[in-house]
């Protein structure tokens, strides 16, 4: 199957690239290669980790063009028409809500059209402004024109628990059709600072170290790792 798999989240700080890569590591062990998409080409953050891994294809496209929404959207077409494989992950910008919300209904068109289903996460910050752009984009942005069953929304667990979120008590979450899940915080901060720092696949570190990465900071990432990908399971694995 044809996957493209779309971090989201209006806000930043809230582990959007940090989602990218365990999904990127997901899709790794299981396919011989992945088409990354930065949205943000001034922060390539999750790009500059596999910037010298063969098996990972990247794209830098400014997402986020508040105005020229049109413009974004023809670009990543074309990247994904000429350029892309069968499996691909875009790391959003913050507030690309207002380039795609714009055009989701062209992207699901372009999807189709070219044989991908979409998957959505959506990571969630605590306030008030995070819960109503997930209320909207449910209502007729991206995740409106995602399969319920192909979209999921995270409560980062490094932001506290699930009930201090505004969402959690939000009017649109008792009848929006979605999947939820936390999305768990590697501790304690040194091990998730080490790993931020360091190139290369988290799961290859994780198993043969590097540079400072000592044996429990080996430990804690595979841990983390593995917790991560049950997470994310009800997207990366929506058959089970």
């Amino acid at each position: 199957m044809k996957r493209i798999y779309i971090s989201h989240g209006d806000k930043g700080g809230v582990g959007k690239s940090i989602v990218a890569a365990v999904l990127t590591e997901f899709l790794l062990q299981n396919d011989a290669s992945v088409s990354l998409v930065e949205g943000d080409p001034s922060q390539p953050d999750v790009g500059i980790r596999y910037v010298d891994d063969p098996a990972v294809q990247l794209g830098t496209l400014p997402l986020n063009r508040a105005g020229d929404a049109e413009t974004a959207m023809a670009n990543l077409s074309y990247w994904l028409e000429q350029e892309a494989g069968d499996q691909v992950v875009i790391n959003l910008p913050a507030g690309a809500s207002e380039t795609l919300d714009q055009l989701a209904e062209p992207l699901r068109m372009v999807a189709d059209a070219l044989g991908y289903t979409l998957f959505c996460t959506y990571s969630l910050g605590k306030g008030d402004t995070p819960a109503a752009g997930l209320a909207k984009s449910l209502n007729r942005g991206v995740l409106h024109y995602i399969d319920p069953a192909h979209r999921l929304v995270l409560f980062p667990a490094f932001q506290g628990k699930q009930e201090s979120f505004a969402w959690y008590s939000h009017k649109a979450r008792k009848e929006a059709e979605l999947r939820e899940s936390v999305m768990p915080a590697l501790s304690p901060r040194a091990v998730f600072d080490k790993m931020l720092h360091t190139r290369g696949r988290i799961q290859t570190l994780a198993q043969e170290g590097g540079e400072g990465i000592l044996v429990y900071d080996k430990i804690a990432m595979h841990r983390w790792l593995q917790q991560s990908f049950t997470s994310l399971a009800p997207i990366l694995t929506p058959e089970g």
